[in-house]
């Protein structure tokens, strides 16, 4: 690594550090699970991908048994705390999922969290995820 490389990584973590200190306990976990996937050299998660997307991909990842029962229990749950008798979400699970799935796990939870979703989709998708737990 050549002194110049040295200088931009020192720097660069200098002002990480400057803003990590500066911010709120939210913006520091996210920051945390951006460093973490550096660290790990996986993907940076995205937490903002258009609501179609991340629900397509769900949808096409819930083709795995696994998976689809992961995603459709979890997926109910988030959507309406509950309501379903057989949606029995259990976070144990978590360590069966490869880093994809953990990953649109955390999309799916960030869905609400910029305030443009389109409700019917998350409806008609909660639909789906009823369907698969047989409900």
């Amino acid at each position: 690594m050549s002194d110049f490389e040295i200088h931009l990584f020192d720097t660069s973590f200098e002002q990480i550090s400057a803003r990590f200190e500066k911010s709120s306990t939210e913006q520091q976990h996210e920051m945390l699970i951006q460093l973490d996937a550096i660290a790990k050299k996986l993907t940076p998660v995205q937490t903002h991908r258009p609501q179609e997307d991340v629900l397509a991909d769900i949808k096409q990842a819930m083709q795995g048994d696994r998976a689809c029962v992961f995603f459709a229990h979890h997926y109910v749950s988030w959507y309406r705390s509950c309501q379903s008798e057989n949606a029995k979400p259990q976070l144990h699970h978590w360590s069966q999922l490869d880093m994809n799935n953990r990953r649109l796990f955390i999309e799916m939870l960030a869905l609400r969290d910029l305030g443009h979703w389109d409700d019917e989709a998350l409806f008609q998708f909660e639909q789906y995820c009823l369907a698969a737990i047989g409900e």
